[in-house]
Order: C-alpha cells, then sequence, then structure tokens
C-alpha cells in the first residue's frame, strides 16, 4: 500500500466492528494492552481503549498525518513522542496502520 488513499480503503474494507487490535511501537512491538473497534465510517474510526473512559474518535485526517511519516516511524526517524505532538490519536493510529501492515504483508 504506497497511498493514504489504499491504506484508507484498506482500513474501511477490512476494520470491523468488534475486533481487538493490540497496542503496538515500533520500539517496544506489542503492548500488553488491546482496543476495542467500535465504528467505522468514511471519516473517522471509533475505538474503545482499555484505560481511557470515553470511546475515541480517530478522524481520517488524522490517520493521514501519520501515514505521511509511518515509513520514517518505522525506521526511527521519526520519534514517537513528534507523532503525538501532531495528533493525540497517535497510539491508536500507530497501532492500527501496523495491523494493516501485518494483514497485508
Amino acid at each position: 500500500m504506497n497511498s493514504f488513499d489504499e491504506i484508507w480503503r484498506y482500513i474501511q474494507t477490512n476494520l470491523k466492528p468488534e475486533m481487538k487490535i493490540k497496542n503496538w511501537t515500533v520500539l517496544k512491538g506489542n503492548l500488553k494492552d488491546t482496543m476495542t473497534i467500535k465504528r467505522v465510517n468514511d471519516h473517522s474510526v471509533q475505538v474503545d481503549p482499555p484505560k481511557a473512559k470515553n470511546l475515541q474518535v480517530v478522524p481520517k485526517e488524522d490517520f493521514e498525518i501519520v501515514w505521511e511519516v509511518w515509513s520514517d516511524y518505522k525506521s526511527q526517524k521519526v520519534k514517537r513522542y513528534e507523532i503525538r505532538n501532531m495528533t493525540w490519536k497517535s497510539k491508536y493510529i500507530i497501532s492500527i496502520l501496523h495491523w494493516c501492515e501485518q494483514l497485508h504483508e
């Protein structure tokens, strides 16, 4: 998947409500906690993270922001805190993008 449009279509097609996604970072790999997908639509993904009080809506625009630096994040040229400064929903996005790559391989 080379373009954001491709990855977004993949998310829209393959991410389903009630799926569990492991939280992941490039430095630590799979973390112990998981999030549950609640809803996927054309404009966002809604997740239920284990430690949050409320469901979190992650806008498509935030996914695109992270996608633009995704390769650099995986090669550790862009640090996790830099992505967190771009969007406070970065934990969910990073984990979902990683999930996409694992399924697509």
